[in-house]
C-alpha cells in the first residue's frame, strides 16, 4: 500500500471527535426553598435561601426565626450522582455527606440529617432521617 492510502485508511478509521459536553451547572449563587421532603420541622418554602460561595453555605431563614447558619462544602461532580460534604460552622467535627442535581434553575440536594450515611438516590425517608430539599435559583436583584 501506499503511503497516501494507509494516511487515508487512518484517517476514516480514526473515531469522530467528541461532541463538546455542556459544563456542570454552577451551585454558587443563591437559592430559595421550594420545598421539603422527608422529616421536617423546618420553615415553609420559601422562607429558607441558601448561599453558596467559595466553598460556604449562609443559610438564612426569614420565617420568623429569623437566624443564619454557616457551613463548609465540598463538592464531586464527577460522581453519579454529584456528591456534597457540608460541614456546619457550629458541628464541631460533624459531617453531612449528601447528594446534589442541578437541572437549569432547579437544585435537590438530599442528605441524611443524622445517619453519617451518603445517600444514592433521591428518596426522601422519614424513618431514616433522609431529606430531599427542591430549591429554585433566586432571581438576580432578589
Amino acid at each position: 500500500m501506499t503511503p497516501l492510502v494507509v494516511g487515508l485508511a487512518l484517517i476514516l478509521a480514526a473515531p469522530a471527535p467528541k461532541k463538546n459536553e455542556e459544563p456542570p451547572a454552577k451551585l454558587e449563587g443563591e437559592w430559595v426553598v421550594e420545598k421539603f421532603e422527608g422529616p421536617k420541622d423546618d420553615a415553609p418554602p420559601g422562607t429558607v435561601t441558601m448561599k453558596f460561595a467559595d466553598n460556604k453555605i449562609s443559610i438564612n431563614d426569614t420565617s420568623g426565626k429569623g437566624h443564619t447558619e454557616e457551613a463548609g462544602f465540598t463538592v464531586d461532580a464527577t460522581q453519579k450522582p454529584a456528591h456534597i460534604d457540608i460541614k456546619p460552622d457550629r458541628g464541631g467535627d460533624k459531617l453531612v455527606m449528601g447528594i446534589y442535581e442541578i437541572k437549569g434553575d432547579t437544585l435537590k440536594i438530599c442528605f441524611g440529617k443524622d445517619s453519617g450515611v451518603r445517600p444514592t438516590a433521591f428518596a426522601p425517608d422519614a424513618a431514616k432521617g433522609v431529606l430531599v430539599i427542591h430549591l429554585k435559583r433566586a432571581k438576580a436583584g432578589k
